[in-house]
Order: C-alpha cells, then sequence, then structure tokens
C-alpha cells in the first residue's frame, strides 16, 4: 500500500470552527494512509481528532477565502502536495489514486464552467465550443507546493469582479490566470485525467464515458459527509433524480458502504 507521506489534507473555513469538515479531513486520510490532516478555521473545535493538526485562521469572508488559498495557504503547507476538502468534498475511494497525478501541479475536478474566447460560460453550455478552457474546481483539488506559491512569485494579482462566480479562486487560477502559469511551467491535469479524479456535477457530453467505479473524489454543494461513512444530501430525492447521472452515483455511493440521507 502506497505511503502518502507527501500530502497534507487540508480544509479552510473562515467563518467558523471548521467542524463540519472533520469527517472529510478523517475519511480522506483513512482512504490515503501516511498523509497529514490539518484543519485551518477561528477556532479548535473541541471534537478535533489528536491526528489531525489545527491552526488558527483570522476571519475570511467568501473572497477573502479565495485570496487566502491563493496567496497565504502555502505558508502552512510542509509537505509536496496539499489536498483541499470540505464538508461537501472529500476523498471517496482511495484505490483509485493514480500515481500519474503527482505528475501535475493542479487537478480539480471539470466543472460546468468554462472560458470560451473572452467570455466565461456557464452550465455545460459549452460543451459543442471547440477549444474551451474547462475550469477545474477548488473544493476537492490537488495542489503542488509549487503551484501554491506561483501566484505570489509571478505577481499575479487577483481579478476583482462584481460577477460572484470570476471571484472563486479555481476560476482564477485555472481559468483566468491559466495561459500565465502554464507559461511558466505550471502543469494542468488535462480533462480525461481531471474527470477521472473528481466530479462536482455531471454534465452530458462530457461526463457520457465517466466510469463511476474509477473516480476517486467528488464535491458538490448538495452533498455533506456528516460522518466518516454517511452523506446528507441537501434536496429531496426526487429532485436528485432530475440532476444528470445523479442518480447513479448515489447508486455507486451505497455499493461504497455510505449511508445516505436526504432533505424531508
Amino acid at each position: 500500500m502506497r505511503n502518502h507521506d507527501y500530502l497534507t489534507i487540508v480544509a479552510i473555513y473562515g467563518h467558523h470552527d471548521g467542524a463540519s469538515a472533520i469527517p472529510s479531513i478523517s475519511r480522506s486520510m483513512a482512504e490515503l494512509p501516511g498523509s497529514r490532516g490539518l484543519l485551518l478555521s477561528i477556532s479548535r473545535p473541541d471534537a478535533l481528532p489528536e491526528r489531525i493538526q489545527w491552526a488558527p485562521l483570522l476571519p475570511l469572508n467568501y473572497q477573502q477565502y479565495s485570496l487566502f488559498v491563493m496567496y497565504c495557504l502555502h505558508n502552512f503547507i510542509d509537505t509536496e502536495y496539499a489536498l483541499i476538502v470540505q464538508d461537501d468534498g472529500w476523498v471517496l475511494n482511495g484505490e483509485c489514486w493514480c500515481d500519474g497525478y503527482l505528475e501535475y501541479d493542479y487537478i480539480g475536478a471539470p466543472c460546468h464552467a468554462a472560458i470560451v474566447g473572452d467570455r466565461i460560460v456557464f452550465g455545460y453550455q459549452w460543451v459543442h465550443e471547440p477549444k474551451p478552457l474547462i475550469i477545474q474546481n477548488g473544493g476537492l483539488s490537488l495542489r503542488s507546493r509549487r503551484f501554491m506559491r506561483e501566484p505570489s512569485i509571478a505577481g499575479l494579482m487577483y481579478q476583482f469582479s462584481e460577477v460572484p462566480q470570476i471571484q472563486n479562486e479555481d476560476v482564477q487560477l485555472t481559468g483566468l490566470f491559466h495561459q500565465q502559469l502554464k507559461q511558466r511551467g505550471i502543469r494542468f491535469a488535462p480533462t480525461d485525467v481531471a474527470k477521472q479524479f473528481a466530479v462536482e456535477y455531471l454534465g452530458p457530453v462530457l461526463h457520457d464515458d465517466l466510469k463511476l467505479d474509477e473516480l476517486f473524489g467528488v464535491h458538490g454543494r448538495s452533498r455533506r459527509l456528516v460522518g466518516e461513512n454517511r452523506i446528507r444530501f441537501l434536496l429531496p430525492q426526487e429532485q436528485i433524480r432530475s440532476i444528470y447521472r445523479e442518480q447513479e452515483l448515489v447508486s455507486h455511493l451505497e455499493v461504497l458502504g455510505y449511508a445516505i440521507e436526504y432533505l424531508p
């Protein structure tokens, strides 16, 4: 079994103590033996396991979170790589880990947004465009220490915007600054690798061929890991059935041993 001692599994919470992320950190550590666990939050939760380290943060709003990840997170990471997790993003199946991931500086789930020319297009409406630059999600993402330091070293200034999605650090790092970072030698995972690494929400065409039993991780706002083996969906079951391939994902989660709860 591979020793993942080069990896810190980290969750960042600037608006509460981060206790909600403990199941995601713990489960991800269990799936990746030898990895370190780290919680950054405004106060230490009472139930934090001893195996998970903690460091304090000042309060962060949504935009400040992005600024912290882009310019400050590297100061807290001593390992070669970090895996960012959240209470809605974690490692599903460590057996699907691929050592080829370490060939890249950034891997995140291909999300519904992409940059087409000088436009950002949402809702998978770009799937038939010839060369979309697909945003890779940051809520469950693998980043090299070099990648985490590069925005500061390169002087890449955060782009303030009235469009909420453009404020997100993953949109800026994998979209707006993609070419600048690539020119400096940063390696982004190609879409076929990123698809197997994780899903946010599956989309027609892009995810038609995805094999769920090869899926490493998951991130999505409507799913919360509330115990190491218990997932709470924040949507009614009938609504989940209307989301593309989401019911297939639910069935796969049950095969992996998760108990599923739904919003009444």
